[in-house]
């Protein structure tokens, strides 16, 4: 036998096993398939999972992920359990990380409680951040620290330029005249704080046993306050009341509006008082036309 033909035999049997291997593989497969039910899960972020990885319940091996679908800003991840597995709303899915290469499996908290959940639900899943993840994140906080460090040299060459040594003489300088500031005026702080002193000996002597008096000045202040209160009503009152009366003089109600308003009647009264004061003059430039007298 040639070596070409030894070859050839060789990709041959080579092949037959792999068909043979898969098809077996493929019916195991499907028979697990059969006696799973499959459930969706919706979760912000997948993290490198992928098709086929394991699904563990409470740390047993008891599915793989089926199929991964994007659905808006979420994957939605197809999940085939065996059928015994019952989930229900107490219960938590989560991705999760299993060894520190960043492994991800999902990891199922079975709780017997609460109301169960059919295989038309989505149920809402969470992603637990493993390994990558915090590396990824200290990497962020690297270049923060990067940053921080830059503006801290910064600041670092402009104190060594002259800056720091500036600020240190102005404080230097601003001390000393506060302090000799407080030497020239402490005379006069101190006759300050004894004149204040005084005061307030002043004020309590004032005070002491005075207390009922005190008490008996606000109860009047409080008194009087009052009475300015019922004032103020009452002057408020009177003046609605004023306000009626020029209202009804205005439209010419009650006698004196009429009086106010009505021109003919004051013209007549005019004339009364006219005709009275002629009649008075007559009598007294002429009384014995108005009067007889007779002794007898």
């Amino acid at each position: 036998m040639s070596r070409g033909t030894e070859v050839r035999v060789g990709v041959t049997v080579i092949v037959a096993l792999a068909v043979l291997i898969g098809g077996i593989m493929s019916l195991s497969n499907l028979g697990r398939t059969s006696l799973m039910r499959v459930w969706h899960v919706r979760f912000p972020q997948t993290g490198g999972l992928g098709a086929g990885d394991e699904v563990q319940v409470n740390g047993i091996r008891m599915g793989a992920v089926k199929s991964m679908t994007l659905y808006g800003d979420g994957v939605t991840v197809d999940l085939a359990l065996a059928r015994e597995v019952q989930l229900t709303q107490d219960s938590r899915v989560a991705i999760r990380n299993v060894g520190l290469m960043g492994e991800k499996v999902i990891a199922v908290d079975l709780r017997p409680t609460g109301p169960a959940y059919s295989t038309r639900d989505t149920i809402q899943g969470e992603f637990e951040q493993g390994m990558p993840e915090v590396i990824a994140s200290l990497g962020v906080a690297v270049v923060g620290i990067k940053s921080l460090a830059t503006q801290l040299d910064s600041l670092s060459n402009t104190l060594g330029r002259g800056g720091f040594a500036v600020t240190v003489s102005n404080f230097r300088r601003t001390s000393e005249e506060l302090r000799l500031a407080v030497e020239e005026n402490r005379a006069s702080l101190r006759s300050a704080v004894q004149n204040f002193s005084a005061t307030a000996q002043t004020t309590r002597e004032l005070t002491a046993g005075r207390e009922a008096e005190l008490k008996k000045t606000l109860d009047h202040f409080a008194s009087a306050a009052e009475n300015l209160d019922r004032l103020s009503t009452r002057l408020d009152s009177l003046r609605t009341s004023l306000q009626s009366v020029a209202t009804k003089l205005d439209r010419g109600q009650g006698a004196l509006g009429r009086l106010v308003n009505d021109e003919k009647f004051y013209a007549d009264l005019s004339s009364s008082v006219k005709s009275l004061r002629t009649l008075i003059d007559e009598i007294r430039a002429n009384p014995q036309k108005f009067f007889k007298f007779s002794v007898f």
